[in-house]
């Protein structure tokens, strides 16, 4: 395929078949926290598998604590919830739906929390380098908090109100540059996530690519037309 046809792929995309079967094994074995209140739990290895997906769902006053190396984390439809992270989450995923008033503290990497239609959703990180995006949608007063060494570092507040946005539109907050950075989603062609910055500088990128290869191609032409021409000047001069 030219690199004029190439479009950017999605991280999932890449993964191999093999590697691709294995996660969703993993995230098939799900251990479920249902409908519990007012209690503060300690999960770990002998309350979760390090195989398998932690799903709080219907959960009321609840404070969860994991010490445990866990699949993914889910939470739907859970109030005033607060969940202490302080091992490996192997996908590095967490996913919040439904919510209201979830306070989650990451003493490890979570590269991605994705956050739908919630309300009051705060999230800690203990560390810049255990941070890498936050993804929501028709969710109001979202906050991130990240700390190093103690120190509040970087902040985002988002007290917009956009349950109601009919159009549904996907932010992505990440650290660009030392500085947390917030921009809309939006679906490239073959429908994966990405920002409209990225989506305009690789179109921009495979117009010049394209261009190049254009370019490359008329001079082979020129170079095979006079060629031509000169190979008929001998044939003639003989």
């Amino acid at each position: 395929m030219s690199a004029s046809s190439q479009q950017p792929t999605s991280s999932t995309s890449q993964i191999p078949n093999s590697t691709q079967a294995i996660v969703e094994q993993l995230l098939s074995q799900r251990k479920f926290f249902e409908k519990e209140s007012s209690q503060v739990k300690h999960l770990d290895n002998t309350s979760i598998p390090s195989n398998s997906t932690v799903f709080l769902r219907l959960c009321d006053d609840m404070e969860y604590i994991i010490d445990s190396v866990c699949t993914k984390i889910m939470i739907e439809e859970c109030k005033n919830l607060k969940l202490t992270v302080n091992d490996k989450i192997l996908t590095s995923i967490i996913e919040v739906w439904k919510s209201d008033n979830v306070n989650l503290n990451l003493n490890s990497q979570v590269q991605t929390v994705q956050i739908d239609h919630c309300k009051n959703i705060n999230l800690n990180y203990n560390n810049p380098n255990h941070f890498y995006s936050a993804v929501w949608t028709t969710t109001s007063k979202f906050s991130l908090k990240i700390f190093e060494n103690d120190q509040e570092k970087y902040t985002f507040n988002n007290e917009k109100d956009n349950e109601e946005d009919s159009l549904n539109k996907q932010n992505i907050i990440r650290l660009i540059d030392n500085k947390l950075v917030t921009e809309e989603l939006v679906r490239a062609e073959n429908w994966f996530p990405i920002t409209q910055r990225e989506w305009k500088e690789w179109t921009v990128k495979a117009s010049a690519n394209a261009e190049r290869l254009r370019q490359k191609e008329k001079e082979k032409v020129e170079a095979e037309n006079k060629n031509n021409e000169n190979t008929n000047n001998n044939e003639t001069t003989n």
